[in-house]
């Protein structure tokens, strides 16, 4: 059974590209390229918020070691990494999901 950590964010529209474009290059390929997890999935939410553009981004893991190393270790950097370049633009919620 594989673990998936979803994060949901709600991004203001005026900084949507840039916010993409920096997922993209500080966060994508450090999660990618250090098999921190087993797989990344980026997305854009269909039905957006009055408040802004939505997007989910999920770091699947085949056990819990790798999402506890992923939550304790990294999770860290790139929350520090966005509350420091979008803090007070973007709101977000996290949950754990199992798959079945």
């Amino acid at each position: 059974m594989r673990t998936i950590y979803n994060t949901t964010f709600i991004i203001e529209e005026p900084i949507e590209q840039e916010w993409i474009a920096f997922i993209q290059t500080h966060c994508l390929p450090s999660l990618r390229d250090n098999r921190i997890c087993d797989d990344v999935i980026f997305t854009k939410v269909s039905i957006d918020q009055p408040e802004g553009k939505t997007y989910s981004l999920q770091v699947v893991f085949n056990n819990e070691q790798q999402k506890d190393r992923y939550l304790t270790e990294h999770l860290p950097a790139i929350e520090s990494k966005l509350i420091s370049q979008y803090a007070g633009r973007y709101v977000c919620f996290s949950s754990v999901l199992t798959e079945i």
